[in-house]
């Protein structure tokens, strides 16, 4: 048994200990059982959380929920980093510069917001 095998077996046994429960469903990807872990289904083996869908609406519907989730996430993370390069910044070009990148990305991220709520409610 690999390394890796024998991790994912350990996972299985300390969520099940945990309280999980294993389902007789499988993973779309790697065809691993799933378990429902607090209300949510994973998979163990690909470290993910499993969405059941039963229509194209709702697929559609989920997939623009999680981009638009992931969106938020990388517009905020660039704030940050457009926010320590404005702290760091000297000359009055680059501080304009940044201020109009920070300006649209905060609009972005009010959308984004907005757009997710809808999806979400």
């Amino acid at each position: 048994m690999s390394s890796d095998e024998a991790e994912y077996m350990r996972r299985m046994a300390d969520a099940l200990r945990s309280g999980a429960k294993m389902l007789a469903d499988v993973c779309p990807v790697c065809n691993s059982p799933l378990f429902e872990i607090k209300g949510q289904i994973w998979c163990l083996k690909c470290d993910k959380r499993v969405i059941r869908v039963s229509s194209e609406e709702e697929i559609e519907e989920t997939f623009t929920g999680i981009t638009l989730n992931e969106l938020v996430k990388t517009l905020t993370t660039k704030i940050e980093e457009v926010n320590i390069a404005l702290k760091r910044a000297a000359d009055p070009k680059e501080v304009k510069d940044l201020t109009k990148t920070l300006i649209g990305l905060l609009k972005a991220l009010e959308l984004a917001s907005n757009l997710r709520k809808y999806f979400t409610e």
